[in-house]
């Protein structure tokens, strides 16, 4: 993984068998690779548009709350990028498959944060002619909301709990590599909920 400020990640990893599963799991994480790209390009210009924004009283509570929002979505981004790193590891592709509720998850969650960078940027451009409207900014944030598929962490857990129970005592897939990708699952789920809920407070 690459320095903090650009956590793209290209993952390649070798397929076990050449299966059809194989495929569909490294294209989903090739899908994902593209989005942690696009996510951190739309980080940069939500800050290379408040670079020009005006510094006086009006703005700067508001400039400070986007500073803390920005920190929350960076953290989500890494966490997602941290865990794609673990998947590389072909033995885990079981759990990355089309239609699970990983998958879903995931695509989900990148969908959430595009929107939110959407609506961080169009809010961050507004201020540099202290011309914000934050009620549309509101608006936007709570519809890209609906793309944060929290229901589906408990069976996100049961189809880990599944994947050691089914492939931890194999030579292929060691119970550590499963234990890693667990922790890294749960710190993406905090994460997640940390940034839903900062998106929550009122930002001025």
């Amino acid at each position: 993984m690459r320095a903090a400020g650009d956590s793209h990640v290209r993952l390649r990893a070798m397929p076990i068998g050449g299966t059809i599963d194989w495929l569909d799991a490294q294209e989903l994480l090739d899908e994902l690779c593209e989005d942690q790209l696009n996510l951190s390009m739309g980080i940069a210009c939500i800050e290379r548009a408040l670079e020009g924004a005006p510094r006086g009283p009006s703005a700067r509570a508001a400039l400070r709350s986007l500073d803390e929002r920005i920190a929350d979505l960076k953290h989500v981004r890494d966490e997602l990028a941290q865990l794609q790193l673990l998947a590389v590891d072909a033995r885990l592709h079981r759990i990355f498959l089309a239609e699970d509720a990983f998958s879903d998850y995931l695509r989900g969650l990148y969908g959430w944060a595009h929107a939110v960078v959407r609506a961080l940027e169009q809010i961050a451009n507004s201020l540099r002619t202290l011309s914000p409207d934050w009620a549309l900014f509101r608006w936007r944030i709570e519809e890209a909301k609906n793309f944060h598929f929290d229901e589906l962490e408990d069976p996100i857990r049961g189809d880990l709990a599944a994947l050691a129970v089914l492939e931890g005592g194999s030579s292929r897939v060691r119970p550590q590599y499963i234990g890693a990708l667990c922790v890294a699952t749960e710190q993406l789920f905090v994460a997640a909920h940390a940034l839903e809920e900062s998106l929550d407070q009122r930002f001025c």
